[in-house]
Parts: structure tokens; sequence; C-alpha cells
């Protein structure tokens, strides 16, 4: 046992960093336990054969089963490894460069007798202690995997057998759409139904992938075609919870239901475990190794069970007396899956029925398509009070029509909406606008402008584009309409027959503006900036060069390279960047063009204005078409460029020296 307190006492010894120690160390023993003084010596800089008095960084102890690290900076114990402490990060399979004296090494080298040697065959005993401490961490990393995995082990071994009908249960109840009947796609006079295994006559009218009944058990089928499809496989996932002492599981199946021309077969297999206690829930996962292809449970979600729901058709037979006794014991589970009869996410109704337990309001009403989108969205209600109208915040009257229409949450908004602004929302506009996904939210402001559901509806219903596009585009239009200063209050402007054209209309219109806006900017700013360059063309004239077929031109204003950049769909115009080094008189930019074409763009060059060396040169689309040529020209003209700059230097002295 590591007596910390009384280790964190010891008292200081003192140490002398020489040269080019990084760290310094200094052992003695505290009963069983090894203690391990580290000192900072790396950023002294202590000059060849001088001492200087080390900083104390941590102090480490161990007594082989435990180790801890006292950081004197942060004035508490840590698991942090030597060389964490020392360097701040965990570095893999390195050693803190820790000098020990000779009497430092004699004690651990004693306290470390029978233990394994450091990494990469180090001898020496700051690599064994590293050794020993990375052992520690092994034994505990693999103690704490053990337990772990006796407490999901502990978990899994609640299970219980399945129930006895959970065969017929997921014919009758999960798979009841799922059932086919095979005929030849020839003769059609006979078909053979995979759920009653009957032989049964036809009367030549089915088509493959339709709908039918079973002449002998009365089913409905899909009709298969054997040519096409003998045999079918379908996969659902499904919950069965199992009471336990101190509270239930619920177990999550994989289930699979085959059907050809031998009859029907089904399998299950377990994917996934939640366990309640009484207090908390744990979820566990039945995974398959792939190295060994055996399954094993886990309680983290690993490959394809990363996006895994806890989602299933939920055998409803025992959910009454396995929930019993529990806080969820009121939970209307299966009054919801009755009704549904489709994969329900039973985990994320649990969990947030504890805390909104007006879920059980809302299924026992029929607001299932509300409970629904409720359980599986980031909102939260119930916090303007405990009733159900302080949760919807809607009246009696309302709650029952969202009830009677199953309504979602899309619906129940345009309620609130309705109740707000005192009118009648008919049913079938309800309707339609939960079906289309239009929310109250993206229509406010088409509905201060025009002040009725039903004229908003009606207009939505004669565009060509999808209703929802049609209230963001709308919206935009009638934004737009009051920058223009149109009158949004006369029909004509706020109807338009055909809104996404004059949509698009006005749009153009105010990018026009924002282009003439921004170009005035422009031209402001490159007004000041022509002054600049027009200061520095004296210099620039010495780039102007010409031969037989080519010359080269310096820019002598901004839109030269705007209009340039726009000719040869290249960058030099589509910022101000180059406009800015010319008026620096960093660099300079040129325009090659071919003799008798000085109008014609051809290659623009961007030179050093003080190496004259070119940084950059080219065509059409950032190309360089005849490279070759034009790179010969290219030399030809920096021979010309330093001619005419040696001519310049020499003229200069002269007139210094004259």
């Amino acid at each position: 046992m590591i007596a910390r307190k009384e280790i964190e006492r010891l008292p200081v010894l003192p140490a002398k960093a020489r040269g080019r120690d990084k760290f310094i160390g200094r052992v003695r023993m505290h009963g069983d336990a090894i203690v391990l003084d580290v000192y900072e010596a790396g950023e002294m800089m202590v000059p060849d054969g001088e001492e200087k008095d080390a900083r104390i960084e941590c102090r480490w102890a161990c007594d082989k089963k435990n180790y801890y690290t006292y950081v004197f900076a942060a004035g508490t114990w840590t698991n942090r490894t030597m060389y964490y402490a020392t360097h701040g990060y965990y570095g893999w399979c390195s050693e803190p460069d820790i000098r020990l004296d000779k009497g430092s090494r004699e004690i651990a080298e004693k306290f470390l007798e029978g233990t394994e040697e450091g990494w990469r065959g180090g001898h020496d005993a700051v690599s064994r202690l590293c050794r020993l401490e990375e052992k520690i961490r092994e034994r505990k990393r693999d103690r704490e995997q053990e337990l772990k995995e006796e407490r999901v082990y502990a978990r899994v071994e609640k299970r219980g057998e399945l129930p006895k009908d959970w065969e017929s249960w997921l014919g009758n109840h999960v798979f009841l759409e799922e059932r086919y009947l095979f005929y030849d796609g020839k003769k059609r006079k006979t078909g053979f139904c995979a759920h009653c295994g009957t032989e049964v006559p036809l009367d030549g009218k089915q088509r493959h992938n339709g709908r039918g009944k079973c002449p002998a058990c009365g089913s409905r089928i899909w009709y298969k075609s054997k040519g096409r499809k003998s045999w079918m496989r379908d996969e659902k996932q499904v919950v069965y919870l199992q009471k336990t002492t101190d509270g239930f599981l619920m177990r999550y199946f994989g289930a699979r239901k085959e059907s050809g021309l031998t009859g029907e077969r089904y399998r299950s297999w377990e994917v996934a475990l939640g366990t309640y206690d009484g207090r908390y829930t744990w979820y566990d996962y039945h995974m398959k190794s792939g190295y060994t292809g055996y399954g094993f449970w886990t309680d983290v979600k690993m490959g394809g069970m990363i996006g895994w729901k806890t989602k299933g058709y939920l055998y409803t037979r025992n959910v009454r007396a396995v929930l019993k006794g529990t806080k969820f014991q009121y939970a209307p589970l299966a009054e919801w899956e009755r009704h549904e009869r489709k994969e329900l996410p039973i985990g994320e109704f649990l969990e947030r029925f504890e805390g909104e337990p007006f879920l059980e309001f809302f299924v026992k009403v029929g607001l299932f398509r509300l409970t629904w989108e409720y359980v599986e969205s980031c909102r939260q209600w119930g916090i303007n009070g405990n009733n159900p109208q302080g949760v919807l915040e809607i009246n009696k009257q309302r709650i029952n029509r969202l009830a009677r229409m199953d309504g979602g949450i899309g619906m129940m908004e345009w309620l609130r909406y309705e109740e707000k602004a005192g009118i009648r929302i008919a049913d079938v506009t309800l309707a339609w606008l939960e079906e289309q996904d239009v929310s109250v939210f993206g229509c406010g402001g088409i509905l201060e402008e025009l002040g009725s559901v039903e004229r908003m509806v009606n207009y939505m219903k004669k565009q060509e584009i999808r209703p929802r596009e049609v209230a963001g585009i709308w919206s935009d239009y009638l934004r737009m309409a009051r920058a223009e200063g149109l009158d949004t209050t006369d029909d004509i402007v706020r109807l338009p027959k055909d809104l996404k054209r004059r949509h698009d209309e006005l749009a153009e219109i105010g990018n026009r503006r924002e282009e003439e806006r921004r170009e005035k900017e422009r031209r402001r700013a490159y007004a000041k900036m022509d002054r600049q360059i027009r200061k520095r063309m004296p210099q620039a004239e010495r780039y102007r060069w010409e031969n037989g077929k080519y010359m080269v031109i310096p820019a002598k204003k901004c839109g030269e390279l705007v209009e340039e950049g726009r000719t040869l769909h290249h960058c030099v115009g589509s910022g101000d960047q180059y406009m800015r080094r010319m008026a620096e008189g960093r660099t300079w930019i040129l325009f090659l063009r071919r003799k008798g074409e000085s109008e014609k763009p051809y290659y623009t060059i961007e030179i050093d204005m003080e190496s004259d060396e070119i940084l950059q040169w080219y065509s059409e689309f950032d190309r360089k078409p005849d490279g070759k040529a034009i790179r010969k020209v290219l030399d030809t003209f920096l021979k010309s460029v330093k001619k005419k700059r040696k001519k310049e230097e020499r003229v200069r002295v002269l007139l210094e020296t004259a």
C-alpha cells in the first residue's frame, strides 16, 4: 500500500544539473515503495563544466502493484506515467531521459530484482522502472476489462426462454404482410401458398408482384412467378420484454422469414440487450469476431451496430406484467404497438417517458403519430404545464381534432396557430399542410402578408414546384418585392401567376444593383491604385520589349488586368492582390502579344521588380500553349531587361559622379 500523504510530505532532496542533462532523478525507499524525485534540467542550459540547482518536477512512487505520480505544480497525485509527467504527453515505448546518481541506481536495482528488462532490451534502472510501470498499467487494464466482461455477462445471463408462441407471433403479427403464393408463370392455373402449404387452383389473371387472396387460407398474399422468384427472404427487428428480480430486460432480435416452395421458416437471433435494474439502463450488443467467427457480448457499439436504433416490433402479450411495479408501469407500449403494428422506438420511448409521463396521454387519446415524431425528435415539452392543454398549447377541442386525424407535430403547430389567430382551418387543409411538410415557421411572413391559410394553400397548389419549396421562394419573393418598393398588399404583386419566374426576375434586379454597387466600390479602389501605378510607370517601362514576332507591354492600370483576366479566364483580374503589388512596386503585370495582334491577349506575365525574375506566366485557362517556344522568348526578353538595367545603373553612377 502506497502511503501517498506520507510520501508527499517527504523533503525534496537537492539535485545539481550539469551540461546536457534533461532530467535528474533521486531515488529513496519509503516502506515497500520506491520514491523517485524527477528534476527539470533541460531548460537550464548549464554551460559545460558548471552545475546549477535543478527544479523539482514530479515525484513518482511505486510498490510493484500500483504507482502514482505527484505533480508539484498542480499539487495533486495522478495516474500519469513517468514520461507523461515529464514531457506532457504519452509516448508509446518512450522513456524519459533521467540521469540517476550511483546511490539512486543501486537502490532502484535492488528494488527491481526479479522484474523484466526495459523496452528494446534496455538494462538501465529508469528503463526497467518504465517497464514495471507499463506492466502495472497492463494488469489494471486487463483487470478492468475482466470486471467489465463479468458485468456484461452477468446481465446477459439473466435472459430466459422465449415464449412458446414466439414463432406464431412472428408469423401473425410481424410478418403478416409478407405472405406469398408462388405460381407457374406459363400455365397460371395452379399455385402454392407458402403460408398454409396448400396447392391451390388459380384463374390465370394473377401477375408477378401483384396482390391477391389465397383461395385456401384466405390470407392476403403477394403473387410470385416461380420463373422469376422461387423464394423470398424478409428481415425485421423485434423486441421482447422479460421480467427480472430488480427490473426488466429489453431483448432486441433480428427476425427472418424465408418463404419458398416448401413453406415458411422463421429464425430469430439476439442483437442487443437493454437491462433496467430499477435505477439505470445499460445496453449490451452481440457482435461477431472477424478473426474467430464466434459471437461475443460487449457494451460498446462496433461495426454495423454504430447506427443501430432501439426499434422493433414489440411482443405485447406480457408487457403489462413486466412493467408492473416499475416507474414505467403506466407506459402504454402495448396499446401503441397494437395500433401501429410496426417497428417502434421502444428504448427511446421509455427513456423519454421517465421524465415526460404525458406520453401516456398521447397514446391513450390516439395521438400515435405525434408520439412517434416527438420520441424521435430532440424537442422537449411539458414546460408550460402538467395537463394536456398546457403541454400541447391547444384546447380540448383541438386536441380531439388532432387525435381524430392522427396528426403529428406539424399539424399540432398549425392548430396552435389557429388558436392564437382566432381562425378555423379546415381539416382537409390541415391534412394537406402536414402531408406536404409545410410548417408554420416557414410561412410566417406569407401569413402576415396574406392573412388567410386557405388562400395560401390554394395558391401553393397552383404552382408547379413542391409546396414546401413554394413557401421558401414565396417568402423570399415578398421580401424582395418590399425592398423594391412594390405594394405587397396588392394581389397582383403578392400572388404572381408564375411565382418562380417572378422571384428570379426580382433576384436578377437585386443582383444587378448589388453588382453595380460593388463595381462602384471597385472603381473607387482602382482609381486610388491607378494613381500609385502611374507614379511607378517610369520604372516599369524597362519591361517594354519587342522582336520580330512578339512584344511585351507593361500594364498601366487596374482595368487592363480585369479585362485580361476575363478574356483569358484566369485570376489576374479576379482580385486586387496583383494591383496592390503593382501599386507598391513589388511585382508588375506584363502582357505578351503577337506582333500585329497587340490588342488580343495571349500570355500574362508577373515579374518581380527587384530581381527581374518571372514569377508566373500563363495563357488562357492557366495553360501554356507553345510553352517551349514561349520559354525561349521570355529568356531573350529577360536578357534585354538585364542589359537595360545595367545601362541605367551606369547612367546613374555617371550622374552621381559628375
